[in-house]
């Protein structure tokens, strides 16, 4: 597990990168895309971290109802994405567009493992 949180946390980085240069040509030098991006990676990697943890208690001690893992996740997206909207700076889409990141980084890592066969 800690291998894909790995390349979760090093493509969200490439992304945030990569969303950024695109800001700067859209919106220009500022602190809100940045600043909503880093909060909104923080949130993803967190709920990542969260969902590791709940897959690896199912598979090593046979836990499968997590509903309060499930609810505690949510909370922590919902949470983030309105502290990131509260603060004013930080720009809405930025903070919710990392959140979409782990489909992207696991269908293209999944895409990559199926291009190896």
């Amino acid at each position: 597990m800690h291998k894909e949180l790995r390349f979760a946390a090093v493509g969200t980085l490439a992304l945030d990168v990569l969303v950024w240069l695109c800001s700067l040509l859209l919106v220009g030098i500022g602190f809100a895309v940045p600043l909503g991006l880093l909060l909104g990676s923080a949130g993803m990697l967190c709920n990542l971290w969260l969902l590791s943890r709940s897959i690896c208690n199912a598979v090593y001690h046979g836990r499968t109802r997590d509903f309060g893992g499930y609810l505690l996740r949510c909370g922590i997206s919902c949470g983030v994405i309105a502290v990131g909207m509260a603060i004013g700076h930080a720009c809405a889409l930025a903070v919710i567009l990392p959140f979409l990141y782990p489909r992207l980084l696991f269908g293209l890592l999944s895409f990559k493992k199926e291009t190896k066969r």
